[in-house]
């Protein structure tokens, strides 16, 4: 079995600020959100991709730029 990892969900796109909803995995109440809208639990997500590689279904945040001092 090939492990994908965690995933990077820092962008607050991934909480619901307006209540829980069921898992679409697990049916229990969670306030994360997937890139696509979806209900689902970070652990949920990264158990699915682990168990179904080369998917797209659940993919972590873009890469942050950096920001260095004195630049604009």
């Amino acid at each position: 079995m090939t492990v994908v990892g965690l995933l990077n969900w820092n962008s607050s796109q991934h909480y619901d600020h307006s209540g829980d909803c069921p898992c679409t995995l697990c049916g229990k109440p969670t306030p994360l959100r997937a890139h696509s809208g979806e209900p689902v639990h970070k652990v949920c997500a990264e158990d699915w991709n682990d168990a179904n590689p080369g998917t797209q279904r659940f993919h972590c945040d873009p890469p942050r730029k950096s920001r260095r001092e004195g630049t604009r």
